[in-house]
């Protein structure tokens, strides 16, 4: 078994990121974007208070990795067998949709309405669990978010990243996949 195929015991408190056990490569890949993410966006940033650029730097490391790590089989592996409402999980990221709507506060509606969208696409990919089309369904929504958001040209690009990555990472990674992974233990 190579290094980067190794699976490694993750510590209880980052379980609901990386689920129980995750591959070295995985969590390598996850903080690298993450990272990736937050420089893009610190480049990319103006006319922000210092508290707003720190949010936007935690919301992009959260969501950066977030799109890693929403793909991964451990972390839908540990939402599924902690029973844990996949519903629940992707509504959560209201919370980021409302940090950021305040960070943005001009662009608040571009903000809830592309989002309210990308959470609901979620929701409904999900609910396609038990059929082959899932991972079609949560693509064709993720195109249909895609399109909403050229609606709204003048985002900044840190706000337009971070729209374009939350919704990607929910609605392709986590809920397109959500039920199809099993971990052997």
């Amino acid at each position: 078994m190579r290094t980067e195929d190794k699976m490694v015991s993750i510590p209880k408190s980052l379980w609901k990121l990386h689920g129980k056990q995750a591959y070295k490569s995985d969590l390598i890949l996850t903080y690298l974007l993450a990272i990736t993410v937050m420089l893009f966006n610190m480049l990319n940033v103006k006319e922000l208070a210092l508290w707003e650029i720190i949010v936007v730097a935690v919301l992009s490391v959260d969501i950066g990795g977030g799109v890693v790590s929403n793909f991964t089989k451990s972390t839908i592996h540990y939402y599924k067998e902690a029973g844990l409402s996949p519903h629940l999980f992707i509504w959560f990221h209201a919370l980021q949709t409302l940090a950021l709507a305040i960070v943005y506060n001009d662009f608040y509606l571009p903000v809830a309405i592309v989002m309210g969208v990308a959470t609901a696409g979620a929701s409904i990919a999900v609910a396609f669990r038990n059929t082959v089309f899932q991972l079609q369904i949560s693509v064709f929504l993720f195109a249909v978010v895609v399109l909403l958001l050229n609606f709204y040209s003048e985002l900044p690009i840190p706000l337009n990243t971070l729209i374009v990555l939350m919704a990607f990472k929910l609605m392709v990674g986590f809920a397109g996949h959500y039920g199809k992974y099993q971990i052997k233990d």
